[in-house]
């Protein structure tokens, strides 16, 4: 049985190893391919920049792409809010928090303890340009995220 998904360029196709007839009459097997979700008709998906990236001792993150994305820099005031193993930072005027003198976001040692991050953990980062917005999950999240998708695709 064929599925139609949707690909990252908005094409269709399907995935699955599946036997397809031919011209001549044969079967032939279809490439096996990833599942990818359907994109909607007419709605453009969001352009993030994602990176996955390490924590360190005082809870800097390694990886300064996701915030030069944003257009943020040394000194920007931000707001850090952890909900549920997740991260969600947003450009604030009078923020609490500050990205760092080198340009590197640093977690507060609060945030830190709430979502389970230990330094030389790996958080998946997602900067969104278009809404001035960073979503960082833990590997715990990621996990769950993934899990349920599995259940919700039928994905071995």
């Amino acid at each position: 049985m064929s599925r139609e998904v949707g690909h990252a360029a908005g094409l269709a196709g399907t995935v699955g190893r599946e036997d397809q007839p031919r011209a001549d009459g044969r079967l032939s097997l279809a490439p096996r391919g990833l599942p990818l979700p359907s994109l909607a008709q007419g709605v453009k998906p969001q352009a993030a920049l994602c990176a996955v990236t390490s924590v360190d001792v005082s809870g800097r993150l390694a990886d300064r792409r996701p915030l030069q994305a944003l257009g943020w820099f040394a000194g920007r005031t931000i707001e850090v809010i952890a909900r549920n193993k997740s991260i969600t930072v947003t450009a604030r005027h009078g923020g609490l928090c500050t990205i760092g003198r080198q340009g590197h976001l640093v977690l507060p040692s609060q945030v830190r303890r709430s979502c389970g991050v230990e330094p030389g953990h790996r958080l998946l980062v997602l900067a969104y340009p278009d809404r001035s917005l960073l979503v960082a999950y833990t590997m715990s999240a990621l996990e769950l995220i993934l899990s349920r998708y599995a259940e919700e695709n039928e994905v071995a």
